[in-house]
């Protein structure tokens, strides 16, 4: 079946040559990272020295409706921007769970800082990083994944630790089959 005109005549960047950015190499700041007071606590409370966890904010307050970022000035005499979001709450099992609620209206568990402005992932029209890669390449970037939580964390339990270790050998087994490599090199 050939391709229809329209798809023909597109200017489509191949893959991985995208200037989308990778979400994650964008700096964020997660829901869970962030203590929400509870719906009873009608306090504000104000964070000024983030700038340590988060480079990109000058400051941060919140309550239990809404969340503000505070970017840091370009100029001296200038007043920081201020970016607020309000929070959605959702039941899950036997509690309540916050989200950011981004200016697109979708509820979020991170929120990306990109070009001097915080926003989803959708708001900020990136991709995630198995999205840039091709089916060959894939497997490599899982095992790198597994790799690194196997190093990062040192409390797991020993049958997840076991089975994630299996996984991370079918991972590279299978990227060194796809690239036609000898796989017993890696065991030596």
């Amino acid at each position: 079946m050939a391709m229809p005109w329209q798809l023909a005549q597109a200017h489509r960047p191949k893959r991985g040559q995208s200037k989308r950015p990778i979400v994650e190499l964008l700096p964020a700041v997660k829901i869970t990272d962030i203590a929400i007071p509870s719906l009873y606590d009608h306090k504000t409370y104000i964070l000024r020295n983030v700038s340590l966890k988060y480079p990109f904010l000058a400051s941060l307050s919140f309550s239990n409706t809404c969340v503000e970022f505070q970017l840091p000035s370009l100029h001296r005499n200038q007043e920081n921007p201020t970016q607020s979001f309000n929070l959605k709450r959702f039941k899950v099992g036997f509690g309540i769970r916050s989200a950011f609620l981004c200016t697109c209206g979708r509820p979020t568990y991170a929120l990306y800082y990109l070009n001097r402005h915080i926003a989803c992932r959708r708001c900020c029209n990136a991709r995630h990083a198995i999205q840039t890669v091709n089916q060959h390449n894939r497997p490599i970037l899982q095992a790198s994944r597994i790799a690194s939580f196997l190093d990062g964390k040192s409390r797991i339990f020993r049958r997840t630790r076991e089975r994630l270790q299996k996984r991370l050998g079918e991972k590279l087994m299978t990227a060194q089959g796809k690239l036609g490599t000898d796989a017993r090199r890696l065991w030596d």
